[in-house]
Formats: structure tokens, sequence, C-alpha cells
């Protein structure tokens, strides 16, 4: 697992101050300074990864960045951010927890909050010295790291936890991101009953495009889904699993504005739609991202009075505004049928050169009707293409509330 060949000094080079100084600099120049200063006290890879990851890590692990610590690409690239982590956290309490791919540590730190002892397992003793490092900077005494396999220590251990926790390695042989259990690290299926053994609850956390389907027929004893957006857009799935209960699974999408403000739906008794033809409509919705990959889109609009324009769109309609809605919210300057020489007409009679272009459930993408339409990209106007369930082919007008 060596990567680094680091020493235990290269650690206490003063990164702070480094990254003050440099962290405009052209960063190819800068790495040949680097590589032929004849200094000895620091590694040139892990110097140069967290200067060219820090002002991304100033938004994604801000308790990182701004305590200056240790950030090697390939652990910051597949860590979870610091406000999905602080999420998951708040789901549980306890004694102890087990996480069972440490990697950066950023999940280690929200759980640590929450519970007594944290146990952080990761096979890479190097990024493990690095993680104990930043650890340390920053104050926190309840995490122990070890260097392990996640099935070794399994094996060996005899311990109870009250929750334990996996994020597996997606991309154990290279580049290429893997979505199904059986070609993650460690695989989940193998050592579930092992898990068992030592907790009665298990946090699994998953790809956002993996298929929830695939899932629930691979696991058995999930009793919640959690698919968890920031700001729009899907970040993680969250099985939580409670070996001693066998129940109708709940799934919730969440969508995290900030760290203080989180919304959430889960499927609620449905309601009655709303009967409304799209010629009539006066508003249009989009939902966030969760909701959709939730498959709650027609539970959501039936909830709030709204109706979904068909099953493969995901946008819904209606007469009302609605307050914190989960997602995005128009009011429609002009809904109609879809036809090519009527939508170049409409452009025309209302100077429309330049505009925002989504679909969803239609032949083209936002690319080809850009240029179909020479439309440039931006403005204040919104255009929605879609189709209803009489397959009709149908663009909305839209502009923001």
């Amino acid at each position: 697992m060596q990567k680094y060949n680091l020493f235990t000094e290269h650690l206490n080079f003063d990164i702070e101050t480094f990254i003050k100084k440099h962290i405009n600099d052209n960063k190819n120049t800068l790495a040949f300074k680097l590589k032929t200063n004849k200094q000895t006290n620091y590694n040139v890879n892990l110097v140069l990864e967290t200067l060219i990851n820090y002002k991304k890590a100033l938004y994604k692990v801000p308790i990182y960045a701004l305590n200056y610590c240790w950030l090697p690409t390939k652990s910051y690239e597949q860590c979870s951010s610091e406000l999905t982590s602080f999420y998951k956290s708040s789901l549980y309490k306890g004694d102890k927890v087990l996480d069972l791919s440490g990697g950066l540590g950023i999940d280690d730190i929200a759980f640590s909050e929450n519970f007594n002892k944290v146990i952080s397992i990761d096979c890479d003793e190097e990024l493990n010295e690095i993680v104990k490092y930043n650890f340390n900077k920053l104050g926190i005494k309840n995490i122990e790291r070890i260097t392990a396999f996640a099935e070794d220590f399994l094996q060996k251990n005899n311990t109870n936890f009250d929750l334990v926790y996996i994020d597996a390695d997606r991309r154990p042989s290279g580049n290429n991101k893997s979505f199904l259990f059986e070609d993650c690290t460690p695989n989940i299926l193998e050592i579930i009953l092992y898990l068992k053994q030592i907790s009665n609850q298990l946090l699994i956390k998953l790809s956002p495009l993996i298929d929830l389907n695939y899932c629930i027929k691979s696991i058995k004893n999930i009793e919640e889904i959690h698919v968890v957006s920031l700001k729009n857009e899907v970040k993680e799935i969250l099985l939580k699993i409670n070996f001693l209960i066998e129940s109708t699974i709940k799934i919730k999408a969440i969508n995290i504005l900030n760290n203080e403000e989180i919304q959430l739906f889960e499927e609620v008794e449905s309601h009655t739609e709303q009967n409304i033809e799209f010629s009539e409509a006066t508003y249009f919705f989009e939902p966030n991202a969760s909701i959709i990959k939730a498959r709650l889109s027609f539970n959501y609009s039936q909830s709030l009075g709204l109706k979904m324009l068909a099953e493969n769109s995901n946008f819904f309609i209606g007469n009302k505004n609605i307050q914190n809605f989960m997602g995005r919210s128009f009011k429609i300057k002009q809904s109609m049928v879809f036809s090519k020489q009527a939508f170049i007409n409409y452009l025309k009679q209302n100077n429309i050169s330049k505009a925002n272009i989504s679909k969803r459930n239609f032949p083209i993408n936002e690319t080809e009707i850009a240029m179909q339409f020479k439309l440039k990209n931006g403005g204040e106007d919104y255009f929605f293409f879609t189709k209803n369930n009489q397959d009709q082919k149908l663009v909305f007008h839209c502009v923001k509330n």
C-alpha cells in the first residue's frame, strides 16, 4: 500500500504556511522546485496533493481545510462531505461504533460526537498515519485507528458494537467505479454474517448510482433507505439495517441545504391527484434529485396537491405556489404542445435567444435543443421539454418565482 514513502517527520511539515504562500502558484513549476529541493523533511507528493485539494476541501470538508490537515488525493476524492457525514451521525447514538472503511476519517469525526468510542479500520498504513496525525491536530481523542483488512479484523474481533458502518471501496482495483456489492472491498455480502454477531445495527453507504431494487434484493433486514442529496445533487445512498426486525422498508429523500437546514420527505398516504390540464396550470415544479432517485415523485406530487405530467417526466404542475418546495419551482409564462415550427415562431415573437433548457422524457437532449433553435445558455427564461401521459410532446416557458 506504500505510495508516499512516508516518515513520521514528513507530517510535521508546516503545511499551513506552505498553502498560504503557494495557493495561487503554478502547480507544475512548484512540483519541479519541490522535487529538486534538497530538503528531506517533507514528502513532495503529499504536500502537492494537499495544496491541490485545499480549495475544494474548504467546501467539502472544511473541518480539515480550515485546520490545514493533510489531504491525500485518493482518500479525499472518496470521502464523504462533512455535511453528509454529520447527517449520518445524527441517525445514531451509543457507546461504541465500528467503521470498517476508515478512509480519510470524515465519517469517524462525525461519529465521534455521538459515540464514546470509534474504532476505525483501514488497510492502508500510510493513510492511517496521516489520519491519526489529522485527528491529533483537531484534538479528537476518542477515535482508535487500526491498520487491518476488514475481514481479518472481524475474524479476530470479540467486541460488540452499537453500530457497524461500512463505506466500501468502490474502486479497489483501479479507476473504474463499481456499483455491485461483490465488486467492492470489503464485500458486504461475504461478511454480513460476522456483522450480525457483533451488532444489531448496520449502516451502509453506497454510490448514488446504485439501483435501489438491487439493494433490496441483495440485503435483508433493511429498515430504511435514505437517498441523500446535497444542494440537489444525490451524494449517497444509506441503508439502515436492523438485524432484529423484518419490516416494511421506508424510503426517505433528504436534501441538505446547509449545516442547519435539511429537507426530508418520506412516503405518505395517497391523496387525490389534482385534475388539471397542462394549459390551465400557472406553476411548474421540478422535484429534488433525491425525490426522483427515491422513486417518490408521484407520492410527493400527490401530497402537495399537484399533478405529475407523466410517470417518466418527474415534472409537476399546479395552480398554487408551494412554500419550501423540495426542488425548484417556477411561474409558467406559456405552455404549449411542442412542434418545431411553432416553437421557432414563439422564440421569434418573444425575442428570445438565450434560455435555460431542461428535459425529461423527451426524444432529444438539451444540447440538441439549444443547437436546433440557436439558443444560448443562461438568462432569465427557462424552457422545460417533456411528454404527458397521452404521449404529447410539451414545452413550458417559465420564469423563477
